[in-house]
């Protein structure tokens, strides 16, 4: 099953966002196979101007909503105090058209 996690930033989250930014790719590198997840497409949202991060965007593949949760708890950003809110929801793929990356 596919699932959408968006986290939403804390207003005052982009100095601890970059001091950990390195450790939550790294994170993303292993964490995913070790609790059985995939992740599809990741990547920061940004701001109107598009320069500034202000949250974190995944497209997720797992059997249930429990891998994944258990996944994101070890996540750098999580435990940096980052997020301020996150929603994690199932989604039905009707249209792809991202072709190869």
């Amino acid at each position: 099953m596919q699932f959408v996690l968006k986290a939403f930033d804390k207003p005052d989250a982009l100095p601890r966002r970059m001091a950990v930014i390195a450790e939550h790719r790294a994170f993303l590198d292993a964490a995913p196979a070790k609790h059985g997840v995939r992740v599809l497409l990741s990547g920061p949202l940004m701001d109107e101007a598009g320069d500034t991060m202000v949250g974190s965007f995944f497209l997720l593949e797992a059997e249930a909503r429990a891998d994944i949760e258990a996944m994101f708890e070890g996540d750098p950003l999580k435990n940096a105090d980052v997020w301020r809110e996150v929603h994690l929801t199932p989604v039905a793929i009707r249209q792809n058209n991202m072709g190869p990356t």
